[in-house]
């Protein structure tokens, strides 16, 4: 059944079918399942000078949540074998002096967020990041339209993110556990909360400390345009960059058995069945942006096989301190 689910056609078959017909041939050659898988592909295929992203490497083992969860509820915790993520809701002042309390940030938006501060943060290596036009462009460029509902979505998730506080804790190969708190964004200006769309792009937000020194020391490098093909799904964007960060280490076939996978991607879900269900589709969309990328899928779990990385070694540089383009 498993083999039959990843069979209909083959993300590799894909990939090979746009490179020998072209795009639009290519659609026309597959079932209209397949379509979308066809979509992605072309679009990562065509990226011969896309831009970077930059991640902590520490939110490919671990993300935030997929749905918004009660405001009012305590904080959210996700584990992934020996590592475990707390996302602890926080509050933000408001004009009258009284704290507002922000909750969990959730889906994909806080995703895009996240992705936005902390490239920004290693292109100009600094903590402070303007939320201003820079960031309404890089929006419009991923395809995210910053009127209406987007608008209003976009800033309701940058301020979860700046009121929260993360830990991550762990155990160690020697049996010894420890933890490490910071918050994301250590100090943040806000335009005045009026429906006016330029209102967000005034805003400013400074990264932690601690959250900034993580990243420079643990950056993982994404593909701006992989993020903007699958940027409505969050489940999807947890996979892609979590095949960035373990493909890029991978010296050997490695199994990654199927409750390993249902705990770090699935965990709402009370079957491993009922998860793999939505997994596998999730999966096939996350390998159609990464075309090298080569896993094996069976009744076990996913084997994951040495792989070319999912950003090109020539493509990925760090600026010097004091660089600002």
């Amino acid at each position: 059944m498993l083999a039959e689910t990843l069979r209909g056609l083959a993300v590799g078959e894909v990939h090979e079918l746009i490179t020998r017909y072209g795009h639009r041939a290519a659609r026309d050659m597959v079932a209209a399942e397949d379509r979308r898988y066809v979509d992605l592909a072309a679009a990562i295929l065509g990226d011969e000078q896309g831009a970077l992203g930059y991640l902590y490497s520490g939110f490919a083992m671990t993300a935030l949540p997929h749905r918004r969860l009660a405001d009012d509820g305590e904080a959210w915790q996700r584990q992934n074998g020996r590592f475990n993520l707390m996302v602890e809701p926080g509050f933000i002042p408001g004009l009258d002096g009284r704290p507002s309390r922000q909750g969990v940030p959730y889906g994909s938006r806080a995703r895009l967020i996240l992705l936005y501060l902390q490239t920004e943060a290693i292109r100009t290596n600094s903590p402070e990041v303007r939320l201003g036009n820079t960031m309404h462009d890089w929006l419009d460029r991923m395809g995210v339209k910053s009127g209406g509902s987007s608008y209003n979505a976009i800033r309701d998730q940058s301020r979860r993110l700046s009121a929260c506080r993360l830990t991550v804790s762990w155990i160690s190969d020697d049996g010894r556990s420890g933890f490490e708190r910071a918050n994301i964004v250590g100090a943040m200006m806000f335009a005045p909360s009026d429906t006016r769309q330029g209102s967000l792009w005034d805003e400013t937000a400074w990264l932690s400390t601690e959250f900034f020194q993580a990243l420079r020391d643990h950056p993982l490098p994404v593909s701006e345009t992989a993020i903007k093909a699958i940027q409505n799904s969050s489940a999807v964007m947890d996979i892609y960059i979590w095949l960035c960060y373990r493909l890029r280490s991978v010296s050997k076939p490695t199994l990654v058995p199927w409750p390993a996978l249902h705990q770090q991607f699935g965990s709402e879900y009370k079957q491993i069945r009922q998860f793999r269900a939505k997994f596998l589709p999730a999966l096939k969309e996350a390998l159609a942006v990464y075309p090298d990328a080569k896993v094996e899928i069976d009744g076990n779990g996913m084997r994951l096989l040495p792989s070319r990385p999912a950003v090109p070694e020539r493509r990925v540089f760090m600026l010097s301190p004091g660089s600002g383009s």
